[in-house]
């Protein structure tokens, strides 16, 4: 496990342990699982402003083993060539467990993820896409409020499992 996501880790677990879920209703639950629930649809309809309407302004994509990025535009643009030369199916294999953290939430699920290329479409992945028939990887993301009071994904991350 890298030292960051170790860190990641000790860090949300003392918050959680630190905050109390003082204002967590039921509905926040619901309003989190839609949020995914629409991501999914996006992701396999290749919806790129229905991808991006999901993520937080200031959102942050961090893949395993590369930079990442931040920012809701430059996501935007990430995802350009991603939708452009494949389309996704996914497979919920654990489904998502929700921590709340005061106005947050760690959200947690492992997927399998099947990219089906688009073998007449030419362009190059960015650093982080998903490249293989089919990944499996155990999610950790962080959601929060935007200026609306919807809940927004903040940061995305994974690592990939066998």
């Amino acid at each position: 496990m890298s030292a960051i996501r170790t860190t990641l880790l000790a860090t949300l677990f003392t918050m959680t342990t630190l905050l109390s879920p003082a204002g967590h209703t039921d509905n926040d639950d619901a309003e989190i699982l839609a949020l995914y629930q629409g991501w999914i649809r996006a992701v396999e309809g290749s919806d790129i402003d229905g991808y991006v309407g999901g993520l937080h302004p200031d959102v942050s994509l961090r893949p395993p083993g590369v930079p990442g990025l931040d920012g809701r535009e430059n996501y935007r643009e990430f995802l350009g060539p991603v939708f452009q030369t494949a389309r996704y199916e996914i497979t919920v294999d654990v489904p998502h467990t929700i921590t709340m953290m005061g106005d947050a939430a760690v959200v947690e699920y492992d997927y399998t993820i099947r990219r089906v290329v688009d073998t007449s479409v030419e362009a190059d992945l960015p650093e982080g896409a998903l490249e293989g028939e089919a990944t499996t990887s155990h999610y950790i993301d962080i959601v929060a409020k935007d200026d609306t009071g919807a809940w927004k994904i903040r940061l995305h991350s994974w690592s990939m499992t066998l």
